[in-house]
C-alpha cells in the first residue's frame, strides 16, 4: 500500500501546461490569421455599405414607380441637395406637375457617391404608367474609398423597371 501512494504523489506534482515553444507557435498562427482577416473584413464592410445603399435607391425606385401607378399619376424622385449622396425625395405630383404629397425622404448617405447617366440630373420621374419620362436613366454607386468589386450599377429601363448590375 505504501507504494501506492508514493505513485501518487509524483503524478500530482508533475507540472501540467505548455511550453514557450508552443505559446510562440500558437501567437504566430493568431497573428496571420489576424494579418489575413483584417483587409478582407474591412473590403467585406464596403461591399456591404455600398450594396445596402443600392438596395435603399432601388427600394426607392420601385415605390416611387409604385405610387404613380397607383395614385394615377406623374410620381418625382429627385435629390436633397446637390446630389444623390445628399439623399433624395419622392413626390407626388398633381395634374399642372406641382408637388402634391412627399411620399418618401431619404438621409444624405455616408462615405458612398452615386451618379446618374441619363435623363434629367438630379430627378426621376414616372407616369401614371409606371414608366420614366425622361428614358432610361443608370446609376453608378461606389464607396469613396473603393475596394475590388464595390462597384454597382442600378439600371432603369424606360418601361421602369428597376435592377441591379454589378460591372
Amino acid at each position: 500500500m505504501c507504494r501506492l501512494k508514493n505513485k501518487n504523489v509524483n503524478l500530482k506534482q508533475r507540472v501540467i501546461g505548455f511550453t514557450l515553444i508552443e505559446m510562440i507557435v500558437v501567437l504566430l498562427v493568431g497573428a496571420l490569421l489576424l494579418a489575413w482577416g483584417v483587409p478582407n473584413y474591412r473590403d467585406f464592410k464596403v461591399r456591404k455599405e455600398v450594396s445596402l445603399v443600392v438596395n435603399e435607391a432601388v427600394y426607392s425606385f420601385n415605390l416611387a414607380r409604385a405610387e404613380a401607378i397607383r395614385y394615377g399619376a406623374d410620381v418625382q424622385v429627385r435629390v436633397n441637395g446637390g446630389g444623390w449622396e445628399d439623399g433624395w425625395e419622392i413626390w407626388s405630383l398633381d395634374a399642372d406637375g406641382n408637388d402634391n404629397q412627399q411620399l418618401f425622404e431619404q438621409q444624405a448617405l455616408s462615405d458612398i457617391s452615386m451618379s446618374q447617366t441619363g435623363g434629367l440630373a438630379g430627378r426621376l420621374q414616372f407616369n401614371r404608367l409606371g414608366a420614366l419620362v425622361d428614358g432610361a436613366v443608370s446609376f453608378e454607386a461606389d464607396n469613396d474609398n473603393p475596394v475590388a468589386d464595390s462597384l454597382r450599377n442600378i439600371q432603369i429601363s424606360p418601361s421602369g423597371s428597376v435592377r441591379v448590375v454589378t460591372p
